[in-house]
């Protein structure tokens, strides 16, 4: 049985949490998961949720965090 393709994910489809992360990043760019949940006083669990939301339907990126290659940096994909 073939899965279908499944549409596109626009922001007006995602839960105010991942709207809320992608204010954030609009405000701030290149922000670590740490930092987000510091600024949106969403949970952890949370916001990585909505990044991972956000990710899937192409509005952020993630990146190498360049002060502590641990880490990931999140930012709006160029079109958002």
């Amino acid at each position: 049985m073939a899965h279908a393709q499944q549409p596109s994910t626009s922001l007006n489809d995602l839960p105010p949490s991942a709207k809320f992360v992608h204010f954030v990043l609009k405000q701030e760019s290149h922000l670590t998961q740490g930092e987000l949940t510091d600024r949106t006083q969403l949970s952890t669990r949370t916001v990585r949720d909505a990044l991972r939301k956000l990710e899937a339907a192409g509005i952020v990126h993630e990146d190498v965090c360049l002060r502590d290659a641990r880490k990931r940096v999140y930012s709006l994909e160029k079109d958002n």
